[in-house]
């Protein structure tokens, strides 16, 4: 590692060290992150920098900034695997809440003055979904064909039904909202995360990282915060919900089109369809040991997540100002 540091940046580590997923060390009294890059392209690790720029410029704090090879590249194979060189300040205490904290960030790339197309995925939602839902039933359609090999088969092949409508229902909802609801100023594109639960910003752990981003609706992050409290605390994760969009609401109102967007986004079961896709490219037994438990635990839960989403308009406090379309086989609010 050392000697490959020393080769694609010239630099010399001063000091390793484990950080979470990442590797970190420092040169000249500044602290580097070694981040995989799988998937990324170069057009995409030149937008981030662009958004990391702007961040910047604009005294968000903790932004991390990409730095490039002496060859000119963001992106550096070692063993075969590319990665990215990030130049991270350490890791600050936050503090506004996640809420606020995100809607200035939001609200910073709505602001953006470059265009940014690479890193782009705003109005792909229901393409990019439905593809993955072809796909899904392709290989559930073989699974069925030649029968169960295991447990995770057969749970797999019996619930697949189910998370395909309510897929569907989800892309649905994308289009009904592009057609009845006139989007505004605040469902502009925005600064978001592929995943914002998995930056380590949120829980203090990391600098905001430009490996982390996409450029898309702000409904992206909220609603995946919103999963990711559901997933954490079941319904009793109410109170912390509604405190997030409050928090997050005090700088950005949002439209009845983000609304919507949110709850579609909920709607589309991504937990089921990442637990399928974990284990059957899971390396091990033990690896699918737990993917299967994790199918389990989300099959046990499905109907408190129905009750969930039926009663997420009033959870989170809006249920008198926005018109949430119903899904028709969700039980009563």
């Amino acid at each position: 590692m050392e000697a490959w540091v020393r080769e694609q940046y010239s630099m010399r580590i001063e000091r390793l060290e484990r950080r979470g997923m990442h590797t970190a060390f420092w040169h000249k009294q500044e602290r580097f992150l070694i981040i995989p890059a799988d998937g990324r392209s170069e057009a995409e690790m030149e937008e981030r920098q662009q958004m990391s720029r702007y961040l910047r410029a604009k005294g968000v704090d903790g932004v991390g900034e990409l730095v490039k090879t002496t060859s000119g590249t963001y992106i550096a194979p070692y063993n075969g695997q590319p990665l990215a060189l990030v130049r991270a300040p350490l890791p600050a205490a936050r503090f506004r809440s996640l809420g606020r904290e995100l809607a200035v960030m939001h609200e910073c790339g709505r602001t953006c003055p470059w265009p940014i197309v690479a890193c782009r995925r705003i109005g792909q939602w229901r393409e990019l979904w439905a593809k993955r839902i072809d796909q899904m039933e392709a290989f559930w359609s073989s699974k069925l064909a030649s029968g169960p090999s295991s447990p995770f088969d057969r749970l797999f092949i019996e619930s697949f039904p189910y998370y395909l409508g309510m897929a569907e229902n989800a892309v649905q909802y994308v289009a009904d909202t592009e057609l009845d609801e006139e989007p505004v100023g605040v469902d502009c594109a925005a600064f978001c995360h592929e995943r914002l639960p998995e930056a380590g910003w949120v829980d203090g752990m990391e600098a905001k990282l430009p490996t982390d981003w996409v450029y898309d609706h702000c409904a992206r992050d909220l609603a995946e915060w919103v999963r990711h409290l559901y997933q954490r605390h079941g319904m009793r994760c109410r109170r912390a919900v509604r405190q997030f969009f409050q928090d997050y609401g005090h700088l950005t109102a949002l439209s009845p089109f983000a609304w919507r967007l949110i709850y579609a986004r909920l709607l589309f079961p991504l937990p089921y369809f990442e637990c399928v896709e974990a284990y059957y490219t899971a390396s091990d037994e033990n690896e699918q040991a737990r993917h299967e438990d994790a199918l389990r635990r989300l099959l046990e839960r499905s109907h408190e997540y129905e009750r969930f989403l039926a009663s997420f308009a009033k959870i989170v406090g809006i249920s008198g100002r926005i018109r949430l379309p119903a899904v028709e086989w969700l039980p009563p609010a």
